[in-house]
């Protein structure tokens, strides 16, 4: 037993180590790190730019041309790199969106801001602070958004509304992503007469395929029977979130995603949260939109 313990060493320590990096670059980020700790030969594998190269998304450099600031940095091995995307959401397009990649697959993350549904009829900056009002041309209608920082707060409205927009060629192909609205809970308003339902809709190319009701109360909790309804979940961070939908990003061809929310029908004047923007998380459910 002994002798075919040892056989079976010296054949693993014959193998070329271009193939222990090919067997490790088919596991996940966290899995490589776990397999760096079994010996050294996977210790070098785990360390590899070919490796890691695997796990950065093809498109990773025009991804960074595209960031308003990307940081000065030299990095020495396609690993630092990976870490720095999984740790730091990375501004781009004028400050419209941001990624970074998932510790877990390394599939790309997105946060997209939000604009308000209607005409802006004026819009004024405060001396305090780098914050505009905006009301739509329906006086009912007003906001206040914060231009830098991709934070909106609606502010005692009768109508709500608020849409973002999304290009699915940025997404990384053949994943299901779910779709979030993420607001601060340090920033939260105290919600006035928010407890009526929010429409929301997700539109594919202009057509309409997800609609269905969310509530933006964190207070509002699930009761029997309602669990067609969306609630707020508390993050391990300083946020919530509300769940919108999922996408299946088959292929990753180009398709234009819109997502809207709405409440016009109560009539009701209210203040709402904090909304950073609508976050694109990848899953690995195939039970989606495609």
């Amino acid at each position: 037993m002994a002798g075919e313990g040892c056989e079976h060493i010296d054949l693993f320590e014959k193998l070329p180590q271009e193939c222990i990096e090919e067997v490790v670059s088919r596991v996940g980020p966290m899995e490589v790190c776990r397999l760096s700790a079994v010996c050294k030969r996977f210790l070098s594998a785990a360390e590899s730019d070919l490796v890691w190269d695997r796990f950065l998304p093809s498109d990773y450099q025009q991804l960074r041309d595209r960031a308003d600031a990307f940081p000065n940095i030299k990095f020495a091995h396609k690993k630092d790199l990976f870490l720095f995307l999984i740790g730091n959401h990375v501004s781009m397009d004028g400050n419209t969106m941001c990624f970074w990649l998932s510790k877990r697959t390394g599939k790309k993350c997105f946060l997209t801001a939000i604009s308000i549904v209607g005409d802006v009829e004026e819009v004024y900056f405060e001396d305090d602070g780098p914050y505009g009002w905006s009301r739509v041309k329906d006086e009912r209608s007003s906001f206040i958004c914060r231009i830098q920082g991709c934070f909106t707060l609606c502010e005692h409205v009768e109508l709500f509304g608020i849409q973002g927009k999304m290009s699915t060629s940025v997404l990384s192909p053949n994943t299901t992503y779910t779709i979030y609205l993420v607001c601060h809970s340090r920033k939260y308003v105290l919600i006035n007469n928010f407890d009526e339902p929010v429409e929301v809709s997700i539109a594919i190319d202009g057509v309409e395929s997800i609609k269905h009701i969310v509530y933006l109360d964190r207070r509002k909790m699930r009761s029997k029977g309602d669990n067609d309804l969306r609630y707020p979940q508390q993050r391990k961070d300083d946020r919530f979130e509300v769940e919108l939908g999922e996408y299946f990003n088959k292929g990753g061809g180009e398709v234009s995603l819109e997502i809207t929310m709405t409440e016009v029908r109560s009539g009701k004047f209210k203040s709402g949260p904090t909304m950073e923007g609508f976050e694109f998380r990848p899953i690995r459910s195939t039970n989606a939109l495609s």
